[in-house]
Parts: C-alpha cells; sequence; structure tokens
C-alpha cells in the first residue's frame, strides 16, 4: 500500500531566533544528528548557518521518518561524489528527498521519484552596488541567449532580477536533481517560460520547459513557486511518477511550501548522539557565532 511522498517544506531562520524556547529546541537538536554532522554545523561562522545547517539534517531525516515509519536512529544517508544526500537505510526508499538553504529558509522537496532537486533564492534589492545589466552581465556564460534576452528586456530593474533569480533556481533544482552539482557549461541548459503565467507570489508554475544543447528535455517537470513575498523556490522532478503519486492521479495538484516550525522538526526526533551535559556547551558555541548583517 503505497502512498504519496511527495511534500514541500520550508523552515524559517528569523522565526527561531524570536523562539523563547530557541536553547531547548537547539540543545535537543545538536543530539538527534549524527556526529559528522555536528562537526560540520559547529564550523560554521555565522549562526543562521549553523542553524540551516542543523535545519537541512532534521529535515532530511524527518522526511525518511514519515515516507517510511522507520525510527529515527535506524535512518542513515550517504553522499553521492558530488555531495548529494541519499538515503542508505531504510534500504526500500525509492523515493527522492533534496534541501536548500538561501536567505531566510531551509527548503525540503521530496518526490516518489528517485530524483528530484530544490533551490530557493532570497530575492535580493540590494545587490553589491551593481545595477541589474551589471549583474546579468557578470552572469552571461551562464545563461543561454533567449535567457538573457529574457532578462534584459524586463521594463524594470526590479524585474531583470527576478528573471534572473528566476532562472538560477531552475538551473540550481535541475542540477541537484540529476546529482550534478556544479555543471561547467550552465548556457547548455535553456529554460523556457511561458510569460503568460505570472511569476509572483502564490503563483504555482509547471509550463516552463527546457532544451540542453538545443533539444528539449520532456522527461523533467519543474515546479515554480514563492515561499513568501521575498524567497522564490524551484522544484525540479521526473515527469513519469508512480500511480500512487497525487501528481499521477490529478493534473492540477498543486503542493505549495509549507512552513514548518523548530518544535514540529523535532516532534519524532530522538537523541541519537548524546552530548556532554545535554548539549550546553554546543549551545554556548553557537551563541558566540555572530549573526549575518542582512
Amino acid at each position: 500500500s503505497e502512498h504519496c511522498k511527495c511534500s514541500r517544506w520550508a523552515v524559517s531562520l528569523s522565526h527561531a531566533f524570536e523562539n523563547s524556547n530557541l536553547e531547548k529546541l537547539f540543545r535537543k537538536g545538536v543530539q538527534c544528528i549524527t556526529q559528522e554532522e555536528f562537526d560540520k554545523l559547529t564550523k560554521m561562522r555565522h549562526k543562521e548557518d549553523a542553524l540551516a545547517a542543523l535545519y537541512g539534517r532534521l529535515l532530511l531525516r524527518e522526511g525518511v521518518r514519515k515516507f517510511t515509519n522507520c525510527e529515527w536512529d535506524e535512518i542513515t544517508f550517504g553522499r553521492t561524489e558530488r555531495g548529494k544526500p541519499y538515503t542508505v537505510t531504510p534500504e526500500n526508499a525509492h523515493f527522492g528527498i533534496n534541501i536548500s538553504h538561501q536567505g531566510n529558509y531551509v527548503a525540503f522537496a521530496s518526490s516518489c521519484t528517485p530524483r528530484v532537486g530544490v533551490d530557493v533564492m532570497r530575492l535580493d534589492k540590494e545587490r553589491n552596488n551593481k545595477s541589474a545589466d551589471e549583474y546579468i552581465n557578470s552572469m552571461a556564460k551562464s545563461a543561454s541567449v533567449e535567457e538573457l534576452k529574457q532578462m534584459r528586456s524586463q521594463p524594470t530593474e526590479a524585474m531583470k532580477m527576478i528573471m534572473f533569480y528566476r532562472y538560477w533556481c531552475l538551473k540550481e533544482a535541475i542540477l541537484k536533481a540529476t546529482g550534478e552539482g556544479i555543471m561547467q557549461d550552465l548556457n547548455r541548459l535553456d529554460f523556457r517560460c511561458d510569460f503568460a503565467d505570472r511569476y509572483r507570489q502564490g503563483c504555482f508554475i509547471t509550463s516552463t520547459s527546457m532544451l540542453e544543447d538545443g533539444k528539449p528535455q520532456r522527461q523533467w517537470l519543474f515546479e515554480e513557486s514563492f515561499i513568501d513575498v521575498n524567497h522564490s523556490a524551484a522544484v525540479c522532478k521526473e515527469k513519469r511518477a508512480p500511480s500512487y503519486c497525487i501528481f499521477s492521479k490529478d493534473d492540477e495538484a498543486r503542493i505549495h511550501f509549507s512552513k514548518v516550525g523548530f518544535e514540529a522538526l523535532l516532534d519524532h526526533a530522538t537523541i541519537i548522539n548524546p552530548q556532554p551535559q545535554d548539549g550546553l556547551q554546543a549551545w554556548e558555541d553557537f551563541c558566540a557565532k555572530p549573526r549575518k548583517m542582512f
């Protein structure tokens, strides 16, 4: 009795800093990930990056737990050569999981098919004193001729930048789905958007298509949406899905990103790597890190 495993979750970093229970949650959270994962988190310079690293690990584990009913401490992950996480145990995990962090959110996407990629982008208004055109020129090698034309022909600076982020998000999502990581020639990927579908908060756009080296790549489906007004997201997944998948059953299905709190992430978590003094030192080290200025 297989069930659909497509989920879209987002956890806010700024909400954590406003949470009066942050110490308790953080100290539990760091004990609910592996030592190796914890070591990576401690190396982060800023609070936001350390917290994002923790959220990412908790999201992956909670996703697998939810889809397989496997116990928290029985779940193990591996990474491909290019750093893409995948489920090692339980062994029957035929679904895909992926995370992304940028700006205020850590985003999680899962799919009933093994290959899925997610990317979230903060739509920055401030851009190191560069104009939109300078920004676009500096990334020109990563864009196709058509993409450059679309970016440059937008009527305002803000719209040029939004197009720039839109294409960037799509490219990251496909690279994460395929597990390529970083591709040398991003201009080989040519995204074609249907501009009749308005790209803005509340949208759920699936009409965007992609060419690689001029050939249509019809095996992929792209979902474009917004987590909030300042953060856009793209999910890339395989078009062919099993019959129990909601997207197979319903052409009009939409799964928007739902916001998940720190508490909810830890609801089913169990301690797998006890820290001395119940994580007190980890908390103090975290408190000593600076916040990012944005």
